[in-house]
């Protein structure tokens, strides 16, 4: 049997078992692990986990950051590798200073690793926050996630200085033994940090406030288990010279991994800009059940390989087409259904453009990528260049969205700068896509004068390149917009989301005798614009008014807890559907027990189009209809609140 097969086998199997787990739980032994986990997580290696904070939201913090660096230096090695292209001897000044620059090759791959790096640190850290906010607000160990983040770094840039450090060293089969410390450093010690991360995600999994697994987790969760998976794969695969091993791992950590990722994202900064549910449960599950089964089209090399495993290859790299369509027109469809918060949201607004473009490079990709796939290379370098213009457009989107929508939500802040970063986006958008087609351009020149016929014929592509370049100086403009944005809010004197003002539709409240805080009029939804009266005025003989100053609120003119608002859309929606209270309430409780929960109630809002509200916010609408305090509520609560909003809202309303 081919070891590919017995490699993709094990594979599978693996995200089989972990996909398992996640469901069906690992029964009794579930609280063993998880005190073997945090144990784990909070005192090894000992002494240097200290040195980090477990404080909420601080090992989110720090894979964002790192990300923003890298993202940074990426978009500043992607435009010299492009004007690389345009001017060979553009750098050859830096020879002045001892190091001696080569054909372009090393730029380009050093640019691979730092956007691969860049998406690996913003994307898990987006997803992280996703994660997290659904499980009491914080990662198991924040201190491991910030440990993890920063070994990483170290790791990768060992990787990138090891070849300058063996130019001043003489080692017998220097190749040979940079080689296998590259691989050391890069494979094995990013595997096992990864499966570090693996671990902390799985307990805050298993801390979450509901049983639903949103699809962020599930991309977040199977992404790090291919990865871990092909890490290993290709280390042992080159010891044992197993190359039908490896090509399947590059083809994971090329094509997999960094498409989930990008949905992880997309899965739950869409959604939670608009307030509307997943347009399509059953594209989400197609999207991530055959993203893991087939070849994405994307970073695809030649398979030496025999007929039956090449056309095995075609076939899957065909199928590959579908999860990313899907995927794509899912989000879309969501971004419609409330396309004012998605203009207004930079970072949704760069995913959902990023969701645009993907069928358009998925195409491009699986005709240039077939191309190389089975060997034939007659499209020259436009297979490089589509792969290049995805992960620098796309994956540049994709990581925009993490920072302006998902560091916000880690720090606790509004965006600063929001108009610095809708032109960011923008800059990326049509930097990215320009680039790419200009690139295409000259590659298809060069292309279609070799294939000519024509003797000593030379492809003048150079102004092809510089206007490649010139146009991806955008991208490079946009992370410094990036960067500045980030640093603005997460500075302490920007606005966080208590400061930030909310609309009150109170508009009076009576104070009398007692005390209070300002803390309990903003929390009983006194807004900065409600009129305050102080006390009673009473009339002496003399005329004059005695006002008895106190601080303890009550309210005589408006309800003194503001009733939400989606209870008020759920009033209206049953008296458009004609649905009576009891009708309604036996659709949630399944299971016939006369209560419903927080998550049977966020469930049937989001499935009526209704609101989708995230879990941690169900337990302000449970507290408004909970009578009697015990945290579920019943068929006679909730027909009790909405009769009150029929006779005192709905009722006014069309008066």
């Amino acid at each position: 049997m081919e070891t590919v097969f017995i490699s993709a086998a094990l594979l599978l199997a693996s995200l089989f078992l972990v996909s398992n787990s996640m469901v069906q739980g690992i029964g009794g032994m579930a609280s063993s692990l998880r005190q073997v986990g945090m144990f784990l997580l909070n005192k090894a290696p000992a002494g240097l986990i200290d040195l980090f904070s477990d404080k909420p939201g601080s090992g989110t913090k720090t894979w964002l950051r790192f990300g923003m660096a890298w993202f940074f230096m990426a978009c500043l090695g992607m435009f010299l590798g492009i004007w690389h292209r345009y001017d060979p001897t553009a750098l050859n000044s830096l020879s002045s200073i001892g190091w001696s620059y080569d054909d372009g090759s090393m730029l380009t791959d050093y640019t691979a690793i730092f956007f691969s790096t860049a998406l690996n640190y913003l994307l898990v850290g987006a997803a992280l926050v996703a994660i997290s906010r659904a499980s009491k607000g914080r990662l198991a160990s924040e201190a491991s996630a910030s440990m993890v983040a920063v070994l990483l770094t170290v790791s990768t840039i060992v990787v990138l200085l090891l070849p300058a450090i063996f130019s001043f060293i003489t080692i017998g089969n220097e190749a040979s033994v940079l080689e296998t410390l590259q691989n050391i450093s890069m494979l094995v010690v990013g595997a096992m940090l990864h499966f570090a991360l693996l671990i902390n995600v799985f307990i805050t999994l298993g801390d979450r406030e509901h049983n639903d697994i949103p699809p962020t987790t599930w991309f977040l969760v199977l992404a790090l288990v291919a990865k871990i998976m092909a890490m290993l794969f290709i280390f042992f695969g080159e010891l044992v010279d197993a190359t039908q091993t490896v090509w399947m791992a590059e083809r994971v950590l090329t094509g997999w991994v960094p498409l989930a990722l990008i949905f992880a994202v997309a899965y739950h900064v869409i959604p939670f800009t608009t307030g509307k549910p997943v347009w399509s449960e059953s594209m989400q599950k197609i999207s991530m059940l055959f993203l893991f089964i087939t070849i994405p089209p994307f970073f695809i090399s030649s398979a030496d390989a025999g007929e039956l495993l090449q056309n095995v290859g075609a076939i899957l790299m065909t199928l590959g087409l579908l999860p990313l369509l899907a995927g794509s027109f899912n989000m879309v469809a969501t971004a419609a259904s409330n396309p004012e918060k998605i203009i207004k949201s930079p970072g949704a607004f760069a995913a959902t453009a990023a969701m645009l473009l993907i069928p358009i490079y998925a195409i491009g990709g699986f005709f240039t990528g077939m191309d190389t796939f089975v060997g034939m290379d007659k499209l020259g370098s436009m297979a490089h260049t589509v792969d290049t213009g995805f992960i620098s457009t796309v994956g540049s989107l994709m990581m925009l969205a993490a920072i302006f929508t998902s560091y916000p939500l880690a720090v606790g802040k509004k965006l600063a700068k929001a108009s610095n970063a809708q032109l960011a986006v923008w800059l990326t958008l049509v930097g990215g896509v320009a680039s790419t087609i200009a690139a295409l351009m000259g590659d298809f020149t060069a292309y279609a004068v070799t294939n000519s016929g024509v003797e000593d014929a030379v492809a003048s592509t150079e102004g092809f390149f510089l206007v490649s370049a010139a146009m991806f100086y955008m991208v490079t403009m946009a992370s410094i917009l990036a960067a500045l944005s980030m640093i603005h809010t997460g500075r302490p004197n920007n606005a966080s989301y208590s400061d930030m003002s909310v609309q009150s539709d109170i508009d009076s409240y009576t104070l009398v005798d007692g005390s209070t805080t300002i803390r309990t009029l903003l929390g009983r939804g006194v807004g900065v614009d409600t009129t305050l009266h102080i006390g009673e005025i009473q009339e002496d003989e003399g005329g004059s008014s005695i006002i008895q100053v106190s601080t303890q609120l009550h309210n005589d003119e408006v309800t003194e807890f503001p009733v939400p608002e989606e209870l008020v859309m759920l009033a209206q929606f049953l008296k458009q559907t004609k649905q009576s209270i009891f009708e309604f309430f036996n659709t949630i409780d399944l299971d016939g027990s006369g209560e419903i929960d927080g998550y049977e109630f966020q469930q049937a809002l989001a499935k009526s189009n209704i609101a989708n509200l995230p879990p941690w916010e169900m337990s302000r609408l449970v507290s408004a209809v909970d009578l009697d305090g015990d945290g579920r509520i019943n068929l006679p609560e909730l027909d009790i609140m909405l009769a009150k909003i029929r006779t005192e809202i709905l009722e006014s309303e069309e008066e």
